[in-house]
C-alpha cells in the first residue's frame, strides 16, 4: 500500500496525481475516524500551522526517500482538490507511514 500512497506526482499549484484513488484506498481508521485520529490532527496541525520537522522519527533512513514523502505530503496539503475531510484522511495516513510516532508541533 506504502508505494500507492508515494506514487502520486505533484500537480502545479498543489495536489497529487493520484489523491482522488488515495481517498479510496485509504484506511477505514482515517478515512472513517479523521476528526478522532492522532496522526491526522498532527496532519493539519502541519497544514495550518507548519512547522520543524528536524526532531521527526522517519520509518526510512534513506535521505531521498524522505525527500519524495514529504513532497507527497506537503503537495497534498498544499492543494485544493479534496474536501477537507478527505485531505485529512490521507495526509494523516501519509505521515503514520512516513514516521515512526507522532510528530509533536515545533513552530516554524
Amino acid at each position: 500500500m506504502e508505494n500507492k500512497l508515494f506514487s502520486g506526482k505533484p500537480e502545479i499549484g498543489g495536489g497529487l496525481s493520484n489523491e482522488q484513488e488515495l481517498v479510496k484506498i485509504c484506511p477505514k481508521n482515517f478515512k472513517k475516524e479523521w476528526h478522532h485520529n492522532k496522526w491526522c490532527d498532527a496532519a493539519m496541525t502541519i497544514f495550518f500551522s507548519g512547522g520543524k520537522i528536524g526532531h521527526w522519527k522517519w520509518r526510512s533512513q534513506d535521505e531521498e526517500e524522505k525527500k519524495h514523502q514529504l513532497l507527497c505530503f506537503r503537495s497534498l496539503i498544499s492543494g485544493w482538490g479534496l474536501p477537507h475531510e478527505d485531505k485529512t484522511a490521507v495526509a494523516g495516513w501519509m505521515l503514520s507511514e512516513m514516521l515512526i510516532e507522532i510528530p509533536t508541533h515545533i513552530p516554524a
